[in-house]
């Protein structure tokens, strides 16, 4: 009698193990997300408007804004390549609505059902695990590809009888809001970063870039209404190394290890190569939620959205440099001035916001003088 029981106890314990197993290797409808909140301000910490760069992406990409003069208007936010990835262990068709309630939609692909304003709507998405379809590619060297280096399912959409493939949602946007988010550059390397929202930053990381040279120091969790006073790194190191924090990061958030490596391969070039001082952050969870509500149907088993913020700030030793230039700028000298403005140039699509801010603080100062 005993040794039934005992065996009967071993059947069911081997039971629990495999429903247990079985519930452990179930496939669900699972939802991953990466992209960034990018802004800019001066050392004291005060937002600054500066006009969003959209030269990489690939020509088939829409767009509400390219062939308007002047492209994208001047924005406190730019809201950079955020790609939708999808895991399936079947065929689905599934209805995504993304919205950016703050801010104006501006890049997309596939091409969406309606017209985009503040948000983006994409019906009948086919959700494609087994699909090995070739996907469009322009020949270009274009950071968008980078994206697509997962194991996420193909999605299809048809637009205008067309089938549209692709390996992820994208879409990109700006708006006029500025982020709960503050450094203040004190100079010599000295920095206070606040967290001024109400939601807790998981990490950060506080970056210089001086032409190849990298430093940074990684920072831990900002509780809200919180700040931190930090002294920039003296050590110098590199760009594969800060990648590979960067993105350990990225995968404690939740991501998988494919998508934070194609996320940092995608920004790699201008998170660690663009000279300058930047902070990269994880938005917390209920400020994605309040920017960028979602709406999935039929509802995933499982969602996960990881947004890092890009905050580039510009130091005292820095502003004196554009100070510097502005003024020769406004020189009688048609050489000086042009050779100020290849200077200005560097600081890409920081420039003119950087050049307005300096030039502001001279005719306060009553320093400006000359033709311009």
């Amino acid at each position: 009698m005993r040794s039934i029981r005992i065996f009967t106890l071993v059947l069911v314990a081997a039971a629990a193990i495999a429903s247990t197993a079985l519930a452990g290797d179930k496939k669900e409808f699972v939802i991953h997300e990466w992209g960034t909140f990018s802004t800019f301000s001066g050392s004291d910490g005060a937002y600054l408007k500066f006009y969003p760069d959209d030269r990489g992406l690939p020509p088939f990409v829409y767009n509400r804004h390219r062939d308007v003069k002047g492209g994208l208007p001047d924005a406190f936010v730019s809201l950079e390549t955020p790609v939708m990835y999808f895991y399936s262990d079947r065929e689905r068709t599934v209805n995504v609505q993304a919205d950016f309630p703050k801010g104006m939609m501006t890049d997309w692909y596939p091409q969406a059902s309606r017209p985009p304003v503040t948000g983006l709507r994409w019906d009948n998405i086919r959700i494609t695990p087994a699909s090995q379809s070739k996907l469009i590619h322009d020949g270009s060297d274009s950071r968008y590809y980078a994206a697509r280096e997962t194991d996420a399912a193909i999605i299809e959409m048809t637009h205008q009888s067309k089938k549209e493939r692709e390996r992820f949602l994208f879409y990109r946007g700006v708006a006029d809001f500025q982020m709960p988010f503050r450094v203040q550059a004190h100079g010599k390397g000295e920095y206070t970063i606040r967290n001024t929202g109400k939601g807790e930053i998981p990490g950060f990381f506080l970056i210089r870039v001086e032409g190849k040279k990298v430093y940074f120091k990684a920072g831990g969790h900002l509780s809200p209404s919180s700040e931190v006073r930090m002294q920039e790194s003296a050590s110098e190191s590199n760009a594969d190394k800060l990648g590979e924090a960067v993105a350990a990061l990225l995968v404690e958030q939740g991501l998988y290890e494919k998508e934070a490596k194609a996320m940092v391969k995608t920004w790699s070039a201008d998170w660690f190569g663009q000279d300058g001082t930047r902070v990269l952050y994880i938005v917390p969870d209920m400020l994605t939620t309040e920017f960028l509500p979602l709406k999935i149907e039929p509802k995933p088993d499982k969602i996960v959205r990881v947004l890092v913020g890009r905050h580039d700030i510009l130091t005292p030793e820095k502003e004196r440099v554009v100070e510097s230039l502005v003024r020769r700028l406004n020189s009688a000298s048609n050489a000086e001035a042009e050779e100020a403005g290849r200077a200005l140039n560097v600081l890409g699509r920081y420039r003119w916001a950087a050049q307005t801010a300096a030039t502001t603080r001279l005719k306060a100062a009553g320093e400006l003088r000359g033709r311009r």
